[in-house]
């Protein structure tokens, strides 16, 4: 896999936003700030808005932090190749962030047990783990508190959909599946 980045919007399977190139910070950044905008001119609600924009976010925070791929610029600024897509279907009006970008064979252990250990909790459980877990040391890391999984659970209307498929000996490509 190249150090590129392929992301589209689409509305009802119509692209209507594009991005390809190398994933870093400041082309999350202004992904981000341009989905934010186009939904704005859509008429969307600020929550989902707010829905959308916060999951793209934690999501190219994940693959940047995480991918068996990236790329360190500095010490604390990666690039890195992944694929990200987020379609809308008016039907239902539902987004969906899909993403796929390459994991080390441990990292494959611990999203499972993270995602298997929030799969039962309600929204008021999820806003409850989501305080006690900033205010504890336990579960932190160098990357942040370890709330990513837990957001992307509260804020998403269905179970994250997630897919490992082996790559090599040592990684996997990783596929994730938000509906918000």
């Amino acid at each position: 896999m190249q150090n590129n980045v392929n992301f589209c919007l689409s509305i009802d399977g119509n692209n209507i936003y594009e991005f390809s190139g190398k994933m870093n910070e400041k082309n999350m950044i202004n992904s981000a700030n341009s989905i934010e905008k186009l939904l704005l001119q859509k008429f969307v609600s600020k929550e989902k808005i707010q829905n959308v924009f916060e999951l793209f976010v934690e999501t190219i925070q994940n693959i940047l932090t995480y991918s068996a791929n990236s790329v360190a610029i500095t010490r604390d600024k990666h690039e890195v190749n992944c694929d990200c897509t987020l379609s809308y279907f008016t039907e239902n009006d539902t987004y969906i962030l899909e993403s796929c970008n390459l994991i080390y064979k441990y990292q494959k252990e611990l999203i499972e047990q993270k995602l298997n250990s929030l799969k039962d909790l309600d929204k008021k459980s999820l806003r409850k783990l989501i305080r006690t877990s900033s205010r504890s040391r336990k579960g932190k890391h160098q990357y942040g508190a370890g709330l990513g999984y837990i957001l992307m659970t509260l804020k998403s209307t269905q179970p994250i959909d997630i897919n490992f498929s082996k790559y090599n000996n040592e990684t996997f490509k990783y596929k994730q599946k938000l509906v918000i």
